[in-house]
């Protein structure tokens, strides 16, 4: 029969077939209802947002907005969520339309065919359906949100973020801390839904889960767990949760979530109830069977359908869980390329930052470009500057006629040519028909050439050879170009730290010829003394910086002189004890001189403490021992021997017998014995020869 409604609800018909519109409009105006219209998707979400109306019926198809996208936009908006809708479609309405609609949030999906607007039977179909939603609706209003939901999380903020957003709308809201105590006030209380985080202490969510879901299987259960945690998501649905939420969790997201579990819930209940009502009717103590089968009749439609969309909810849920595992397989697989990447790049980086020493950094790159790719043998060149050809640095089991040929053939192989012009990476293979490359046939089938290179310039190649071909992917790619681009910046320091290093010796040699020019007598002593230093450093065992240290801090060991006055440097005689004093301020002054000079302060302090003595009666601060740095030792030795040995104003020079007694009845006071032994075993190889040590 026809039923009337005396309320004033609003329908909002969303429909681009006007024909459909007016009669459907008729319809439902007639039924007392007040009629909105809109011709496209977007219209009907704008009017679903601005005008609130108590109901939606919508087209699948429409203009700028599909139904489909229209009831996802409908339901994931907390404000319009809750406004029940019925999808209708023109075309036959498949199990995967109905499927699609239930799971995008719709109440009811028909088809128009099916509803005839014309007879008046199937549009009381739709009429039922309009009034029995609109009814849900107003019960609900009636009695107004009043689930009692527990939030179950460790986080204090996480439950303040809940517990403010569901509040206001009306649900009684109780928290717990820890798994303990959500058992405990579930079993002990009846509570609609828990969110519950993963991570709980005392009793992990999973176990929490599964003992709710076995005790009390009608309380929904939703499972918060970290961004990315695909796996937890999975195994929370195949326990029993309901649904999943990830944190951190956004200010509007719970709400949504929990109106749709608990709907979900209640639609659950009452298929339960109307299954055991079923049940009830067989019983010969139920006496009122004609209005069981009257009530089961008018539910009957109603009840099929929310077992469809239980069905269907189930059968999304597996199929959501099996989506699930196979991502979790995918990231599972990325994940472990990726780390390898990262951990190639790290090694390439670390290399690259803690050496400038270019093929100890070479050599870590090629063994982790090896090692990503499998190869079997790998090279690295460097572009010479001047001839622009490659030089090798280093390599591993690469034919050495290979080697010199790609030294000899930077630019006339096209594939080695294309790599330096473009600076992009590049896999050889087709060895016999490759100029050159057939060299590696048997022993490789494919090489990878990658350029080293600045911002601006290629600066070098690296390449590697393999025995199976490999399929190397854009992330490859570009993994492979970052790498060359870090190793080309190392290349490029190395180059600018070498022209630093010459122009620095440069200067310091001009600083040195600057001093000797005061005294045509010292003239050429800072660089003998600087060649003595170096070459006892060297045979002490001392570290390759710490020896070029030795040697840079021999020529400018007395650039102090400078302020010495010449009447005293010159002077043709013994010097007064104030003219002493004054020649012994210059290891200070060239510590001044040099304070704000780019060099190491182990350079400075060798050079202000190369007239300290062994036994403490040195000078400027009177060091003894251990407490003299051990270049300013070998500076001592170097400098006192080059001195006996060479004319003075107010002397002649010293027999180099004489000046090794000296030296040897001076150590262990004025000189480190030690230092002075190893001076006298490399003296005779750097002066050509002279006295026997």
């Amino acid at each position: 029969m026809n039923q009337q409604h005396t309320g004033s609800h609003s329908i909002l018909i969303v429909d681009d077939d006007q024909n459909h519109v007016t009669l459907m409009g008729r319809r439902l105006e007639a039924a007392g209802y007040d009629i909105l219209v809109a011709v496209d998707g977007l219209d009907g979400l704008n009017q679903a947002i601005h005008r609130r109306p108590d109901l939606i019926i919508t087209d699948v198809l429409l203009p700028k907005m599909s139904g489909f996208q229209l009831v996802e936009q409908i339901k994931v908006n907390p404000e319009t969520g809750t406004i029940p809708v019925i999808m209708m479609s023109a075309v036959y309405v498949t199990d995967e339309d109905m499927m699609r609609g239930v799971e995008l949030g719709a109440e009811s999906y028909m088809a128009k065919a099916d509803l005839a607007m014309r007879k008046p039977m199937q549009a009381e179909a739709l009429l039922e359906a309009v009034s029995g939603l609109l009814g849900k609706v107003e019960s609900r209003e009636e009695a107004p949100a009043s689930a009692r939901i527990l939030v179950a999380d460790d986080d204090p903020n996480t439950v303040r973020l809940v517990t403010k957003r569901l509040l206001p709308e009306g649900f009684q809201v109780d928290s717990a801390s820890d798994g303990q105590q959500v058992l405990d006030k579930v079993f002990d209380s009846a509570y609609d839904l828990v969110l519950l985080d993963y991570k709980m202490p005392e009793v992990d969510g999973l176990t929490v889960l599964s003992r709710i879901k076995e005790r009390t299987p009608g309380v929904a259960v939703v499972i918060m767990t970290a961004y990315g945690s695909e796996t937890v998501a999975m195994e929370s649905l195949r326990r029993g949760a309901d649904d999943y939420l990830i944190k951190p969790l956004d200010e509007n997201e719970p709400l949504p979530t929990v109106r749709v579990n608990l709907e979900k819930a209640r639609r659950k209940r009452e298929l339960e109830d109307a299954a055991a009502q079923l049940r009830l009717s067989s019983s010969p103590e139920y006496e009122d069977k004609e209005r069981l089968i009257e009530e089961l009749r008018q539910s009957s439609i109603s009840l099929m359908e929310q077992y469809d969309r239980l069905l269907a909810a189930e059968e999304q849920n597996r199929a959501y869980a099996e989506r699930l595992e196979q991502m979790v397989e995918e990231r599972t697989g990325d994940l472990k390329r990726r780390t390898q990447e990262l951990s190639v790049l790290h090694s390439v980086l670390s290399a690259a930052t803690r050496s400038l020493e270019l093929p100890e950094v070479l050599d870590i790159t090629l063994k982790e470009i090896g090692e990503l790719l499998q190869a079997s043998s790998a090279a690295a060149f460097v572009l010479d500057q001047v001839t622009g050809r490659l030089r090798l640095v280093t390599q591993k089991s690469l034919p050495e006629d290979f080697l010199r040929w790609v030294s000899k053939a930077s630019a006339s192989s096209e594939e080695l040519r294309q790599v330096v012009e473009t600076g992009a990476p590049l896999m050889v293979d087709d060895f016999e028909e490759r100029e050159g490359f057939s060299r590696l046939s048997g022993q490789a089938v494919c090489s990878i050439l990658v350029p080293m290179r600045t911002s601006s310039e290629v600066v070098g190649l690296m390449m590697a050879a393999c025995t199976e071909h490999r399929e190397i992917d854009d992330n490859g790619w570009k993994l492979l170009k970052a790498i060359g681009e870090e190793v080309g910046v190392v290349v490029e320091n190395v180059r600018l730290y070498e022209n630093l290093r010459l122009a620095y010796l440069s200067t310091i040699r001009a600083l040195a010829e600057a001093v000797d020019a005061k005294d045509s007598y010292t003239r050429g002593h800072s660089e003998r003394v600087s060649t003595l230093a170096e070459a006892t450093a060297r045979e002490l065992g001392l570290a390759p910086d710490e020896v070029e240290s030795v040697r840079d801090a021999g020529y400018l060991h007395d650039i102090g002189k400078i302020g010495t006055p010449d009447s005293v440097l010159t002077k043709n005689g013994v010097l007064t004890s104030e003219e002493m004093e004054t020649m012994k301020l210059h290891p200070g002054d060239s510590h001044r001189i040099l304070s704000h000079a780019q060099l190491s302060e182990s350079i400075k302090e060798m050079i202000r403490h190369h007239h300290e003595r062994y036994d403490g009666g040195g000078y400027p601060d009177g060091l003894r021992g251990d407490e003299i740095p051990l270049g300013s030792k070998i500076l001592a030795v170097a400098d006192a021997y080059e001195a006996m040995t060479s004319n003075r104003p107010y002397r002649d020079c010293m027999d180099v017998e004489d000046a090794v007694r000296e030296l040897r009845g001076h150590a262990g006071d004025q000189f480190d014995p030690e230092v002075v032994e190893a001076f006298l075993r490399v003296r005779d190889k750097v002066e050509g020869g002279g006295a026997g040590s």
